[in-house]
Order: C-alpha cells, then sequence, then structure tokens
C-alpha cells in the first residue's frame, strides 16, 4: 500500500511529457515541428489551397511517394522557408499561427489550388 502511494505521487509530481516531433524519413520539409504543430499545419496547407489530403497524398498511404505533386509541394514549402528566411528570420508566430513563418502556402494561394496573380503594378 505504501508504495502504491509513493509511486502515485511520483507519477502526480511529474509533469507531463512534451508532445513528441515527427520523426519519419518522409518528412523531409516539416522538420522539427510536434506532432500536433504538424498536423495542424497540413491542415493549413489544405485551407490555403482549398484542395484535400489526397491532392498531394497517395490514398491509404501518406508516406508514398507515388504521387508528383507531393514532390511539387516539397519544392514549394521549401521557397517558402527560403523567403521567411531571408526576409522575416526574426518573426515569431503567435500560438495558432504557421510555423512556416510570416510568409504562407495561403499568401499567394487563398485558397486555390494554383497560386492568384499579382494584379499590374
Amino acid at each position: 500500500m505504501k508504495t502504491a502511494a509513493v509511486l502515485l505521487t511520483v507519477l502526480l509530481v511529474q509533469p507531463p511529457a512534451a508532445p513528441a516531433l515527427v520523426d519519419t524519413p518522409t518528412v523531409k520539409v516539416l522538420t522539427g515541428l510536434t506532432v500536433p504543430e504538424f498536423e495542424a499545419e497540413m491542415q493549413r496547407i489544405t485551407q490555403a489551397l482549398g484542395a484535400s489530403c489526397g491532392t498531394c497524398h497517395a490514398r491509404g498511404n501518406f508516406a508514398s511517394e507515388t504521387n508528383p505533386r507531393k514532390a511539387v509541394a516539397r519544392r514549394m514549402l521549401e521557397m517558402t522557408k527560403a523567403i521567411n528566411q531571408q526576409f522575416y528570420a526574426d518573426y515569431q508566430p503567435d500560438a495558432g499561427e504557421s510555423r512556416l513563418g510570416r510568409i504562407t502556402c495561403f499568401t499567394c494561394h487563398q485558397g486555390d489550388l494554383h497560386p492568384k496573380a499579382q494584379p499590374p503594378l
């Protein structure tokens, strides 16, 4: 009984474990995110493109590389990260905002699969 009380006390005193980082070889650009951050970022991307998961991923196998749009999406994410690193290196997103940075997929796509054209100046 005493052992159970000590064990319960230890369990109650320990802080909750931090969310695990996404650690899989198929995640190549959105690295360093926790699982909840990664899932939220993927949801932001689908909303920004007005798309579904199946637009870039093979149905039933998110790790598959068979959909060519997945490679395009990676290049676009790399471009977005590069723009943010070059022009907004000090930007710190607020809670609930994209971890990509100040510039996101929505900046250009605005809910459409193809980027919106800029009006002539």
